[in-house]
Parts: structure tokens; C-alpha cells; sequence
């Protein structure tokens, strides 16, 4: 009811003065583009509040968990798809008590929360006997928890088809940490789709117009929990490298793709694989999961001719798909990516990826470990990509730039 009202005075307000055939797309966009997202702003809980919110007394809060996440480890054993929905509830009592794990007070009064800042302390004290398989859907529903009900990613999403986080109303639910949402242009509004993001991250996708912004040509996924690993080598590693280095695999499908039979990763067995895998087609999620409620993602985007060089230099090929007369340094295999070596020195990175929310940390890294890579959003990233053909469409019919499309937004 409120968006139907919204809309029928932004038509009151419809660019009466331009007569002009317009883009459909932007005049739909005119009507609806001060309706706020249906979101309901949750607010982090107290222990008292978790207690609550699990049915048990702030005393037996301890226990009650701990009984709850054997139970949720125990049924992950034999799972193989995720989210496991039901349980939603619990996961947000995790992620407030890792909030609460942060605050010295809270903690010195209550010891045992100091075990939910970090997964490996959680997994220790609260699910020590859990099989690596159950171990990675644990990771996998967090993750999801992320995305979904943390929503740290600056895009916003609601749409009749989205169901995780969504109440009986249709409104979701978030730990928002946005204020300043706006509108993206599109033609679905009146089938209940709608996509927002922040201010900050149109400004960027502007700023990078005006540079003449163009991916590298290769990128590769990975995690801020790999970043230390990462910076101590000076390069990315493939896993079986980082294991002759005596390192931790902290990424990949080594750690999230594990066989619930064997209890080994599927991928690239108990060694790892001996390659790092890239696309061709921009940042992507995918074969990293986030383990914990303080992870994020990050992607770097890896300079092709620069990497073929310095495969050369160290005379790295590929000997199943070279020959006699020519050498394979980089392989396309497919659906499954683009094998660009064992090692990628940071020296052949132009890009890092992260979302806007780490951007100051991310270039804090940046500038200790790869001076001359830049950072950009995966926001930012994905928005240029998704929004390419219908802001070139709206750009045509309306006789302006694309960088004035997204700065239209922003008017």
C-alpha cells in the first residue's frame, strides 16, 4: 500500500517538461525511484536478547547452545545442499555472539562468548568432534547467513523469488549498514523486483567510467582469510604449492568441497590442486567460502601478459598441452577456467576486489603488498557488468553518455 502511494505522487513529479519519446526503461524508473526498500533493519542482540530469542535462561544460554550446534554438526554430516533453513535462528545467535565477543565487557563477564570470535575457536570449544564435511556446510550456512541476512554486499535485492530472510509479509530482514540506498533503473518494478545500492558505489562505477575503467584479463576468487598467506609468499599460490611452503590451505575447493564418505576434498585430493584457476570473465564468487562472520571475499584481477612472462622467465608450461615447437603457459579449460600456473606473483595483479564495505583495509594491503594494483569494488564490478546493455539502452534513447545514466541517479 505505502509503495502504491509513493508511486502516485513521484507521477505527479514524471519529468512533465520533456515531451520527447524516452527510454521505458527510465521512465518507469522516474515513477518508482524514491519508493525506499521494504526492509526491516534488525539490531544486534544483547545476551540477554539470544537467550531469549533460543527459549532458555540467560544461565543455561551456555549450554543451550552448545547442545544446539552438536545437533546442527551432526546433521551437516550427510548434507549436500544448503541453506539448511531451519537453522536460520541459531546462526543469528551466532553471529550476535560473535559481535559480543568483540566487546571486552561482555566477555570478561562471560568467558565462554570469547570462543565465537573467530571459527577455529568456535569449532574447538563448541563442535570438536565434527567431520571435515560437516565442518564446510557449517561454513557453508554461515557464508549464506552473510550474503543474505548480513547483506555486507552493497547491492539489495528483493524480488517475490527471494525466500532466505524474507518474513511473512514479504519484507526483509537485514543487519543493514546502509543509509543511503538508491534505486537502480529497471522494467520489473511492477513485478515486485527491485535493486538497490549505495551512493558511494554508483559514484565509483562513475568515476571509473571517466578513467576508462577495463578488467584484467584474468581474475581469481579467493578470501580475506587467505590475505596473510598470500602477503607472507608475495604471490598466489596454487594449494599444493602452498602446502610444499608448509602454509594452511585457508581457500578453495580443498576446504569446501569435501566428500562426506572419504572425509578428503574432492578437489585436487589430500594434496590440493596443482594449479591456480582463473575466468576470463571478471570477479566472480565461487570456490571460496567464508568460514566466519569477520571474512569477505576478494578477487584479484591477474594481468595476462604479464603472468605469460613470467611463466617464461621460469620456464613454466603446461606439457600436455604444449608441443615440440610451442609452449602452453596458460590453458583455457572450459567450463572449468583458466590454468595460469602455480605461482602468480603480486607484481602481476591489477586489481583487488572486495566489497565496498572493506575498502580502506583492502588498500591498506594494497599499498603494502602490490603498490601498483587498484582497488575496485565488487559491487562496483558486477554492476558494470549486469547493467552494461540496459544502460547502454538507456543512454541511446535518451542521447546521453552512459557515465551521465549513472550520474542521473545520483541528481
Amino acid at each position: 500500500m505505502y509503495m502504491l502511494e509513493v508511486m502516485s505522487q513521484t507521477n505527479q513529479d514524471s519529468w512533465t517538461e520533456n515531451k520527447e519519446p524516452r527510454s521505458a526503461i527510465l521512465q518507469k524508473y522516474e515513477k518508482w525511484k524514491d519508493v525506499p526498500p521494504l526492509l526491516i533493519d534488525k539490531k544486534p542482540l544483547s545476551l540477554e536478547d539470544i537467550a531469549k530469542q533460543e527459549g532458555c535462561e540467560l544461565s543455561f544460554l551456555e549450554s543451550d547452545i552448545r547442545n544446539k550446534v552438536s545437533i546442527f554438526a551432526k546433521n551437516m554430516e550427510k548434507e549436500c545442499s544448503f541453506p539448511s533453513e531451519e537453522y536460520m535462528d541459531l546462526i543469528d545467535s551466532l553471529y550476535n555472539l560473535f559481535l559480543l565477543s568483540q566487546k571486552p565487557e561482555v566477555v570478561a563477564n562471560n568467558p565462554w562468548v570469547s570462543s565465537f570470535a573467530s571459527f577455529n575457536n568456535f569449532a574447538k570449544n563448541f563442535c570438536p568432534n565434527a567431520s571435515p564435511h560437516g565442518i564446510s556446510f557449517i561454513k557453508k550456512n554461515v557464508q549464506c547467513f552473510i550474503e543474505s541476512i548480513v547483506n555486507e554486499e552493497e547491492i539489495f535485492k528483493i524480488s517475490p523469488n527471494f525466500y532466505y530472510g524474507v518474513n511473512e509479509e514479504g519484507i526483509r530482514e537485514v543487519y543493514s549498514h546502509i543509509d543511503d540506498w538508491v534505486l537502480l533503473p529497471d522494467e520489473y518494478y511492477d513485478r515486485g523486483r527491485f535493486e538497490y545500492t549505495s551512493k558511494e558505489v554508483v559514484q565509483e562505477i562513475i568515476n571509473l567510467i571517466k578513467e576508462g575503467y577495463k578488467p584484467a584479463s584474468f581474475s581469481h576468487a579467493s578470501g580475506s582469510a587467505a590475505l596473510a598467506g598470500i602477503e607472507k609468499s608475495g604471490a598466489i599460490l596454487s594449494a599444493q604449492e602452498v602446502i610444499k611452503e608448509g602454509g594452511t590451505i585457508t581457500t578453495g575447493e580443498h576446504v569446501s568441497y569435501v566428500s562426506s564418505h572419504t572425509g578428503h576434498p574432492v578437489a585436487g585430493g589430500k594434496h590440493g590442486l596443482g594449479s591456480i584457476y582463473a575466468s576470463k570473465h571478471g570477479p566472480t564468487y565461487g570456490y571460496y567460502h567464508l568460514n566466519w562472520f569477520d571474512e569477505y571475499f576478494v578477487s584479484f584481477g591477474i594481468n595476462g601478459k604479464k603472468q605469460e612472462d613470467y611463466l617464461a622467465s621460469v620456464d613454466f608450461k603446461y606439457d600436455f598441452f604444449s608441443s615440440a615447437d610451442s609452449s602452453t603457459r596458460i590453458a583455457d579449460m572450459g567450463s572449468e577456467g583458466v590454468i595460469i600456473g602455480e605461482r602468480v606473483p603480486l607484481t602481476n595483479v591489477d586489481f583487488v576486489y572486495t566489497w565496498k564495505k572493506y575498502e580502506e583495509e583492502t588498500k591498506e594491503w594494497i599499498k603494502k603488498n602490490c603498490p601498483e594494483a587498484k582497488f575496485v569494488s565488487i559491487e562496483a564490478q558486477t554492476l558494470l557488468v549486469e547493467r552494461d546493455y540496459k544502460f547502454k539502452e538507456i543512454a541511446d534513447k535518451e542521447n546521453i553518455s552512459l557515465q551521465e545514466v549513472w550520474e542521473r541517479i545520483l541528481s
